[in-house]
């Protein structure tokens, strides 16, 4: 079998981008594809920042005492002849939540087929600006117009419903990025702190966000976030580019070893044959029983993530806890869940790369045990009345199902990297459409915000992580599949190539030299031989 030479492996126009990036140089040699990660990271996260403004605002609508600028529903209330007086229920407050998610999930297919013909960047960025934007207006739909005719409680509606289709654009986009930016065998790593920042997010969002409403009133968490969204929106503009080829101060050894890390994954298919809609194999994709055990994991994630993440505060309001230790205790389970994001993707690629566990059973592993965990603590909150130990079980569990960062959250990748953020818009939908029906659902069985009702939330999200798990489990996988790729020797060589170890050092060394590419070439012939799978 006759393996690529390096003259071969690099194409020419990332040669001539060699020569026009072989003379730059910097003292503080930061690799550019750690600035990616964070900026996109800190984008995820800022969007997810914004949709816990709301939730903040549920709670304090409900229980008014707890604000300085939502006054009581009470015509004797001294303060009402300068605050605007709300008294949307539960189920309204439902409905709220959900039409931000209709919008997200409408978004997520015309996202990811953008991302995949145009620019994962551009789809990435400009709706998150208009999303900032947008949440200047949120104080004034709430609490400056006015309420005859229920008129600012439809344009806050309208407001979140555009909001949601901005914040849609953000997950496919981001799987353009990693496909643009990320060496496979850095996919776990990379992955998991880009991730990280989705559910980072509820963390800045409860924690600062319960000190703002309490000190500065409520309405000031929408300016800060947007504040913070449009700062990163300069940022971002400023340092990010499409490809690394693109990027004008990248090192040669960056260059080429981002390039080179991906050129099996770009052999595998004429990116011109995947420029229309048409060209797609939808069928493939909608058959595929590894797709829809995304589908069903993207799911489970969207009920829980969603639930909380619009409800926790008045969930915690059940337990007694005031808007300050809301914000304090309600950011614990997401601290732990960013945690264990962090390090899952460092144990996945241990098992993928050192111990060459298959990428389908590592996947399988973090996914469901991640779920189970989180299932049985949701459950076991059902039964408890005391606030701290139900803290506690909130916080291992939602914290422990950070493992599926790593699990199933990075599979798109591994079943069809030319049609990755395709996939993500895909399962995105099915998943999100848990961000519709949990919030409405928790709506009517708190209608008297007491812990029976909770009870009734809990149990319901531990059955849909297990059954979802279970799911999971079975039908998953973690091999390149056959309608994404051109013939099944290509699909060899791509998952044997996978399994080579990272190259750490590969800043230091030149990857270039002739002695290290037979050794490569070397493994690739033993492993085809030997069948390693």
């Amino acid at each position: 079998m006759r393996i690529s030479s390096s003259s071969e492996f690099l194409s020419k126009d990332m040669k001539e981008s060699n020569e026009k990036h072989s003379n730059k140089s910097s003292v503080f040699s930061i690799p550019k594809r750690v600035i990616v990660a964070i900026l996109t990271s800190f984008g995820l996260l800022i969007s997810t920042v914004i949709q816990t403004n709301f939730a903040i605002t549920n709670s304090l609508i409900l229980n008014p005492l707890n604000s300085k600028d939502i006054s009581i529903d009470d015509d004797n209330d001294q303060t009402t002849n300068t605050t605007l007086k709300l008294s949307w229920t539960s189920v309204e407050l439902g409905y709220l939540n959900s039409i931000f998610y209709l919008g997200y999930i409408l978004s997520h297919m015309p996202a990811g087929f953008l991302v995949h013909q145009y620019s994962a960047i551009k789809i990435f960025l400009f709706p998150l600006l208009l999303l900032f934007i947008l949440n200047l207006l949120m104080p004034i739909t709430i609490s400056t117009i006015t309420s005859a005719f229920k008129i600012n409680y439809y344009l806050t509606a309208l407001v979140r419903l555009i909001q949601g289709l901005c914040a849609g654009c953000a997950f496919p986009a981001s799987h353009g990025i990693v496909a643009n930016w990320c060496p496979p065998s850095e996919r776990g790593r990379m992955g998991g702190f880009i991730y990280s920042g989705l559910y980072a997010g509820p963390v800045v969002g409860f924690f600062l966000g319960g000190i703002l409403a309490k000190y500065s009133g409520h309405y000031s968490i929408y300016y800060a976030s947007a504040i913070l969204g449009l700062f990163w929106s300069f940022v971002f503009a400023y340092l990010m580019y499409e490809k690394p080829n693109e990027h004008p101060n990248i090192s040669e050894e960056e260059l080429i070893y981002i390039e080179k890390s991906i050129a099996e994954v770009k052999s595998l298919f004429d990116e011109n044959e995947t420029n229309e809609m048409s060209q797609i194999p939808w069928k493939s994709i909608l058959t595929s029983l590894p797709v829809w055990a995304i589908c069903c994991a993207h799911f489970a994630r969207g009920w829980t993530f969603y639930l909380l993440l619009t409800n926790q505060p008045a969930f915690l309001n059940a337990f007694g806890f005031g808007v300050t230790e809301n914000g304090t205790f309600g950011s614990l389970p997401h601290i732990m869940k960013v945690i264990v994001a962090l390090s899952s993707g460092f144990i996945a690629d241990f098992m993928r790369l050192n111990l060459f566990w298959s990428t389908t059973n590592v996947r399988k592993i973090m996914t469901c045990t991640g779920y189970l965990i989180e299932g049985t603590c949701l459950f076991a909150m059902c039964h408890v009345t005391n606030s701290y130990l139900g803290i506690a079980l909130l916080t291992f569990g939602v914290g422990s199902s950070g493992l599926m960062v790593s699990g199933w959250h990075l599979n798109h990748q591994d079943l069809a990297p030319r049609y990755a953020s395709v996939l993500a818009g895909f399962t995105a939908v099915i998943g999100t459409s848990a961000g519709i029906l949990s919030p409405i659902l928790a709506g009517l069985l708190t209608k008297q915000q007491d812990l029976i009702g909770w009870c009734r939330v809990f149990t319901i999200a531990s059955l849909i992580l297990y059954i979802c798990a279970i799911f999971y489990m079975i039908f998953a996988s973690g091999e390149l599949q056959s309608w994404a790729t051109r013939n099944q020797r290509e699909q060899k060589l791509r998952l044997n190539s996978e399994k080579l170890p990272p190259l750490l050092s590969s800043l230091e060394q030149n990857i270039q030299d002739e002695n290290q590419l037979k050794k490569q070439e070397k493994f690739f012939q033993q492993s085809i031989v030997n069948g390693q799978h």
